[in-house]
This record gives C-alpha cells, structure tokens and sequence, in this order.
C-alpha cells in the first residue's frame, strides 16, 4: 500500500507534511483503536463517546481510500492497510505530542480556544468573550467560526476549549449553559398581506411555503423546530440545502414564500430581512423559541481553573450583564 506523505514518511521531522483532509486527531483516534482493538475502550481512553470517534476513522478511511478495521459483531481487527499504518501512525501522534511538550509555558499568559457560530447574536459572544476577559485580562483567545454542530465536533475532538453555539448539547461528554433564548419573527415581503399584521400565530401560516434553513445548523434543534411546526398545522415545510440568509431573503422576495428569523435586529441573519423590501411581524408563539449558551467538555470542568471560573461567572451571573431575551 503507497500511503501519502502524512504517513509514508523518513523519520525526520521535516517530513511530516499532512494532505489538506487528514488531521493529528484522526491518527490519535486510529491509534488508539488500533492499540485497543475495541472501540468503547478507545473512546473511553481519548474521552469522547463512539460516535465522533466512529464517525473519525470513517473519515480516515474516506481520505485514505482503504478500510482499517474488520468490524464484527463482538471484535474488532486490523486490515493489513490497517497493519501497515498503524506505526508510522503511532509516531506521528508522538512526534506531534513532543513537539507540544516543547511548546512554551502557556500559564504565564493563558488561552483558551473558542468557537463561534457565526449566526448568533453579537450579544451572546461579546458576553463570553467579556466574561474571559474580565476575568483574566491577559488571555488570549483565537476564536473559530464555525456552524454549531461542527464546532460541537471540534469539541469532542479537543480542538477547542469552548464553544457559543445554538443549543441542546447532546452528546453525553459535553455540557451546555443557556446564556440567552430568542423569541422569533415571520419575515415576508413589504407588500404581503401579512406584512401589516401587529403579530402573527402559526395558525396564521398554516396555507403558506414557509422556507427553513438546512439542519446541518444545529440538527437536533433545527428538528425540534420543525416538529413543533409541523404540530402547529405547518405541513408546507421547504428546507434549503444551506444554512445562506441571503439566500433566504432572496427567495422570499422571489416567491412571496415566508420564513422564521429571531425577532432581534442585531442577529447577523435577521440584519438581512432588514429593508423597505421586506416586513418583519413578532411571532405570537410563547413556547417557540431558540436557546443559544456556551458548551465545553464536562472534564473540563474539574481540569481547567480557567474555563471552570469562566463558567460558573457565567452560570451565577455574578458581575455579569444580563442579555436582553
């Protein structure tokens, strides 16, 4: 088997060159599977549950265009590609873990990496980031922008500490804190006939195309929206492939279709309803809302002074603005 550079390597560390697609975190988790030949006790040993475990050695697999593993009912064994990769696997993960043990003391200005969904309202990241800040005003904090349920991914890949994302977290490794719940609008054309409306109610909506943005956003929430909509008499549910408001507000100029957004001018999505093209009419539905808050592996917790003050400033309110909801 011709391996690409990330694996067939010479033993100097100028060789140690990835394809764009593989990552360090896919060979941990190979490694360790390899080394446990179970993937509970693998799981168990990076600290994350199966499926983001499972769902990286696919993803190897994938890039490498081979499978690893014979997979059984009861067990679990190398290919020989699996066989063939696993050492230079195991020293690249040492190789990269030394050069982090040679990395310089980071206690005497600390960081801490954050991810941001990039929809949320400014609100909701200028509160964590303010929190951090106050807290401990030498901290350095680079920040990912990602969509919710990737950078829950990159939670459970270590590849960042905290995450302000849509909420519910699900997976049992993480936790979640609330910081914020939104209420939404209905965003139609300036000349609708529902654009005069003082307020609306789902029972308003219920002979309309109501567009929804896709559910790789946040999956589970984007499900519980739906299902309360679909509850509530919306049966002309129309989900676009992408998460785009642009795209959104194009076509509910184009085809005079309707869509939810957070009923706060502020959100970055909700900015581009904005205009004299468009009405935005408060959304009377007390039990419809979204949640937005912060999520972090629950070892953390115990493990990190930092990120457990952070947390429970955050938590107690203690010194902290309150977010208007």
């Amino acid at each position: 088997t011709r391996w690409p550079p990330a694996v067939a390597m010479d033993r100097g560390t100028a060789a140690l060159v990835c394809p764009s697609a593989m990552d360090i975190q896919q060979l941990r988790c190979f490694v360790a599977v390899a080394e446990e030949l179970h993937f509970g006790r693998a799981a168990d040993r990076l600290h994350l549950t199966a499926s983001p475990l499972s769902r990286r050695i696919r993803e190897l697999e994938r890039e490498l265009g081979e499978e690893l593993f014979v997979r059984g009912y009861h067990q679990v064994r190398l290919t020989r590609s699996g066989r063939d990769l696993l050492e230079p696997a195991a020293d690249v993960v040492r190789r990269f873990d030394a050069l982090r043990a040679q990395r310089p003391d980071r206690t005497a200005r600390p960081a801490r990496d954050i991810g941001a969904a990039p929809v949320l309202t400014p609100s909701v990241v200028d509160l964590v980031l303010g929190t951090f800040t106050r807290l401990y005003p030498d901290i350095e904090l680079p920040i990912t922008l990602e969509r919710s349920a990737v950078l829950m991914d990159m939670l459970c890949a270590r590849k960042i500490d905290l995450a302000i994302v849509h909420l519910p977290v699900t997976d049992p490794g993480l936790r979640g804190l609330e910081l914020a719940r939104y209420r939404y609008a209905v965003a139609t054309r300036s000349d609708d006939e529902l654009a005069s409306r003082r307020r609306l109610r789902l029972a308003d909506l219920t002979d309309r195309e109501m567009l929804m943005p896709s559910s790789k956003l946040q999956p589970l929430a984007m499900k519980n929206l739906r299902d309360f909509l679909v509850r509530a008499g919306i049966r002309n549910l129309n989900e676009l492939p992408h998460a785009d408001s642009i795209h959104l507000a194009a076509r509910v100029i184009r085809t005079r279709s309707i869509t939810l957004v957070a009923a706060d001018p502020d959100n970055p999505s909700t900015r581009n309803f904005a205009g004299p093209d468009f009405a935005l009419v408060p959304l009377d539905e007390p039990d419809l809302h979204f949640a937005a808050g912060v999520a972090w592996r629950a070892d953390d917790e115990s493990a990190d002074p930092i990120l457990a003050r952070v947390i429970e400033t955050l938590r107690t309110g203690r010194g902290v603005t309150p977010l208007v909801i």
